[in-house]
């Protein structure tokens, strides 16, 4: 094979490597970064992107009791149609079964158990048996939301990444969605002590596994912030030197402002407004993620991150207003 058909091939490779990142967004940030430099004839603050630091799985599980009903006073729940559901929960497969569908036999349990219990057509014996099962079961049903939200292989899958998020690669975004908006409604209705008449997560189990949407989320707005206050320190360390008004030379202020418009207004604010709509479209249920059994070192840093980036917008934002008044310019004006 020639020389001309190995650089062929070997180039083929990396567009497809970096189709996932492409356009590769943290080249706009340090674009940006670097050309408002170049105009300042000043050296660009050096962006460190800090490295994660992730929960291991075993410290965000959270250990539930195990009931059971002997054999016997498991018989006389056929008559609640409940005898094939915990003959499968007590199978080989059903004791190592995942969280989402734990989470489920769970609901289910719960369910059959109360429609059994209003009967009132069990023995003196197993109605009281069952009335104690129910109630530690009840009592630990947000464990379980909890460790489908945290340590289930799916979820635990999605929480974390080291990539950027971008709308052509927000595979699963939807699911993600639904799971949160099912799980936000089941923590509603447990706090008025009810249950759901239907409830399905399993159907959006494989694409929350497959994709990693939450952590690009998170990975992004915290990167974006860093980004975005570099930059803002950039500007606002060497404001000192860009000259505007009568009699002086507005050469860097206008090549600035050029910077802004090409690079930030075109480029960035198109990104993180891609960014934003991400958030936005899980950000009416992402409430769930903090109203669990963990410490708050272990809660997801989404939220947090998405303040903080807000904040650094807005800080940057109000940079170029400021320039722009002081220059005599309408924000966002060309040149």
């Amino acid at each position: 094979m020639t020389e001309a058909k190995y650089a062929i091939i070997i180039g083929a490779c990396l567009g497809l490597l970096g189709c996932d990142q492409a356009p590769n967004v943290e080249n706009r940030f340090e674009n940006y970064l670097n050309r408002l430099a170049n105009v300042q004839q000043k050296n660009a603050i050096e962006v460190v992107i800090p490295t994660p630091d992730y929960p291991r799985k075993r410290e965000l599980f959270q250990q539930t009791s195990r009931q059971t009903v002997g054999v016997v006073d498991a018989l006389q729940l056929s008559k609640c149609n409940l005898m094939e559901l915990v003959a499968q929960r007590n199978t080989v497969l059903g004791k190592v079964q995942d969280q989402f569908r734990n989470l489920e036999y769970e609901i289910a349990l719960l369910s059959g158990l109360k429609s059994c219990l209003d009967t009132n057509k069990l023995s003196a014996t197993l109605n009281e048996d069952l009335q104690n099962i129910y109630s530690i079961k009840w009592q630990e049903l947000p464990l379980h939301i909890t460790n489908t939200l945290y340590s289930s292989d799916a979820f635990y899958a999605n929480l974390f990444s080291t990539d950027w998020y971008t709308k052509e690669t927000n595979q699963g975004l939807y699911s993600l969605q639904n799971v949160l908006q099912q799980l936000s409604m089941l923590d509603a209705l447990y706090h008025k002590g009810e249950l759901p008449s239907y409830f399905d997560i399993l159907s959006f189990q494989e694409e929350i596994e497959k994709y990693d949407q939450l952590g690009r989320i998170s990975h992004s707005l915290q990167s974006a912030t860093v980004y975005l206050q570099a930059t803002t320190q950039q500007l606002q360390q060497y404001d000192n030197i860009i000259f505007c008004g009568n009699n002086r030379d507005t050469t860097k202020y206008r090549r600035l402002k050029n910077v802004f418009h090409k690079y930030y207004i075109g480029e960035i604010q198109p990104y993180l407004a891609d960014l934003n709509s991400a958030y936005h479209t899980l950000s009416p249920h992402i409430e769930i993620l903090y109203t669990v059994n963990l410490d708050n070192q272990y809660h997801h840093p989404v939220q947090s991150a998405y303040n903080k980036y807000t904040q650094a917008t807005i800080s940057h934002a109000q940079y170029w207003m400021i320039l722009f008044k002081r220059c005599g310019d309408q924000v966002g004006q060309s040149s």
